[in-house]
């Protein structure tokens, strides 16, 4: 590391600049990130939406996008890194060219495939840690092969920001955030070879490898190899976290859970349904995959609300006792949310002020129902730190403070963005992995939520 004198103070080290590609399964955008004065400054330079093209996403926008921030990138001498939602992937073939595009996790393939591997459950979960849901990487390979049994002989596969790093650099790369995801890797951070016997797929001979060093070097950009994982970086985005305190990052999933330092694989966290993913620095995220706002998000669609989310929520009519829970498996991705809520719902709405109410009031309902389990597992939560864009909402943050009796910690929203910076800056030498937490933390206010409405306050 340079002798700059402590980064912390400003004129510590010299301004450095970075650039986050963040992939979402709705939008993907890319931020202008500076380490300047002792924390992090950044700002979205574009953003754009991501639909699926048929079954599978559309690989040639996201690649464009991807070449699109590199450019942008070489104006500032900045460095590029990517991360992106987890499990999806595409092929390969061995002169390095995309022979079967990334199919769309919610595909119903996997859905029908995962049935298939009742039986092998129990063992999947003691050797990698990863809770059973149909996306999941290994369900996804399997369907694959079995709608093209030559496949598995003559493609690779990498997860999303892999396959987008090898299209930019050339360098073939498993990061281990990611790779976490598939319920392919072991708990040991290698592949698990009875997973892929399972999945009908050759065990890849690159092992997943830990996230904070140059993949590679694209029109002269260098290429980060971040924590690819978006919660990986939205952990790191958190900052400085204290005994007690979980995270619940928010967005079109909302994903609870603290951060451990060896997995957990006992028979009540599967059958909790509970998942053992990698940090960046080779710890544990136990947390739970909970449907977020992709349900709130879809109602608002169909009922064809004007006003925004926010505004929406705030119109709540808090006295309509309906409720529904969104981890029903029928939400997972119906033709119609609107109708399988009605269906499933204990009381159904009939305003839109009702329809507010019923879905926010469920997911803070189906929030606080996970923490018993969590507690179970790890420990006495005594805070909840919310980050991601569900964190700005304030009517949520006010309820599951009212409702869970603890204070919320909201803030940053852009907490991946922020993650995948600190892990770049880190690359370069100037600052050290240890040091990132508190960096991060420098880098943003919160808003402190206390239970039963009191004032929340701006720190």
């Amino acid at each position: 590391m340079r002798d700059y004198g402590r980064w912390w103070e400003p004129g510590g080290i010299p301004t450095l600049d970075a650039v986050a590609i963040d992939l979402g399964a709705t939008s993907v955008r890319f931020a202008h990130g500076r380490l300047i004065d002792g924390k992090i400054e950044f700002e979205i330079v574009k953003q754009i939406a991501n639909e699926p093209n048929g079954r599978c996403w559309d690989i040639d926008l996201l690649v464009n996008f991807c070449r699109e921030a590199v450019t942008f990138a070489k104006q500032f001498s900045a460095s590029v890194g990517i991360d992106s939602w987890g499990v999806d992937h595409g092929f390969i073939d061995k002169q390095g060219i995309i022979v079967s595009g990334p199919v769309m996790y919610r595909d119903p393939s996997h859905v029908l495939k995962f049935e298939e591997f009742t039986a092998h459950r129990a063992a999947l979960f003691a050797a990698t840690g990863i809770a059973h849901q149909p996306f999941n990487t290994l369900y996804q390979l399997a369907a694959r092969a079995e709608e093209d049994p030559s496949l598995p002989g003559r493609a690779d596969w990498l997860l999303m920001p892999d396959l987008l790093g090898f299209l930019l650099t050339g360098v073939r790369r498993y990061e281990q955030t990611q790779a976490s995801t598939t319920q392919l890797m072991g708990t040991d951070g290698e592949w698990c070879p009875h997973a892929f016997r399972l999945a009908g797929w050759p065990v890849p001979l690159l092992q997943p490898q830990p996230c904070g060093d140059i993949l590679g070097v694209c029109d002269g950009v260098p290429v980060v190899s971040v924590a690819s994982h978006d919660t990986g970086s939205a952990v790191i985005g958190v900052g400085q976290m204290h005994a007690g305190d979980a995270f619940l990052n928010l967005g079109t999933w909302a994903l609870l859970g603290v951060v451990i330092d060896v997995p957990i694989t006992s028979t009540i966290a599967e059958q909790g349904n509970w998942t053992n993913e990698w940090t960046h620095d080779g710890k544990i995220r136990f947390l739970r995959n909970i449907p977020g706002f992709y349900v709130i998000n879809r109602i608002h669609e169909e009922l064809r609300i004007k006003e925004g989310i926010g505004p929406w929520l705030e119109s709540r009519d808090k006295n309509f006792t309906g409720r529904f829970n969104p981890q029903d498996s029928a939400l997972y991705c119906p033709e119609s949310m609107l109708a399988e809520v009605e269906r499933v719902c204990s009381k159904v709405p009939s305003t839109p002020n009702e329809w507010a109410q019923t879905t926010l009031a469920s997911l803070v309902e189906c929030v606080q129902s996970n923490l018993p389990g969590l507690e179970t597992a790890t420990g006495k939560v005594k805070r909840i730190r919310v980050v991601g864009g569900g964190s700005r909402s304030f009517e949520f943050c006010q309820a599951l403070a009212n409702l869970t009796g603890m204070e919320i910690v909201a803030g940053p929203v852009e907490a991946t963005v922020l993650g995948n910076l600190a892990v770049q800056f880190a690359a370069s030498g100037e600052i050290s992995l240890e040091e990132i937490p508190e960096l991060v933390s420098r880098s943003f206010e919160i808003r402190k939520f206390q239970p039963k409405g009191e004032q929340c306050k701006f720190d």
